[in-house]
């Protein structure tokens, strides 16, 4: 199975991501935590970019992202997901679309070159208001982090998970699950976890013992 979670900085997609890795552990599950930029050569040309070190013109910028996805997709997502891990991925395509389309790039020319891109099983999005997700960040911003930009990419992201998703057939039947990610973390994490139970072929949610 195949689930990204998706939102905006400080939305505590990782901290959440690693808290269901040991739980699904630790129910027999065999997970792969992921998470997109990568850490391979693009992704850390990606990095680079996002800190302020380089500079890319917005359109190169997601064609970098669409890049590492499609080396990320071949040599690490869909290897697990045939080796029957539950693969639960920080970021996807979707937020190429949301940072891109606030810089200014068409959407559906977004959609288009990452056409390849296989549809998740389930999109989390953690839905939290611009100002508490920077507040929650403790380390040096990068160039997209700042109030203005992120409430864009907020208001994108609602909008693709409740309404969006007409316009671009290919998501259309993709499930999303919207989850308030301002509360406490045990409290979204119990959220998750039902919602991720939920979509698991019932024979493995509670794994025969060996």
């Amino acid at each position: 199975m195949f689930v990204v979670i998706e939102g905006i900085d400080g939305c505590g997609k990782s901290t959440q991501a690693k808290l269901l890795g040991d739980y699904f552990e630790s129910q027999g599950q065999k997970v792969l935590l992921t998470a997109e930029p990568t850490s391979g050569f693009i992704g850390q040309a990606i990095r680079m970019i996002l800190s302020g070190k380089m500079e890319a013109d917005p359109k190169t910028l997601a064609l970098l992202f669409t890049a590492d996805r499609a080396e990320h997709l071949a040599k690490t997502v869909e290897p697990a997901l045939a080796d029957g891990k539950l693969v639960i991925c920080e970021r996807y395509y979707y937020s190429t679309m949301a940072y891109q389309t606030a810089q200014g790039i068409n959407t559906q020319w977004i959609m288009d070159i990452n056409s390849f891109a296989r549809e998740p099983d389930l999109v989390i999005l953690l839905d939290i208001r611009t100002e508490q997700g920077l507040k929650r960040l403790d380390r040096e911003k990068d160039i997209f982090e700042v109030r203005d930009f992120q409430k864009k990419v907020e208001q994108f992201l609602v909008d693709f998970a409740y309404r969006g998703r007409k316009r671009y057939p290919k998501t259309e039947k993709t499930h999303w699950k919207v989850i308030d990610g301002s509360g406490e973390v045990e409290d979204i994490q119990a959220r998750l976890r039902d919602a991720i139970e939920a979509r698991l072929p019932s024979e493995l949610i509670k794994p025969e013992p060996l």
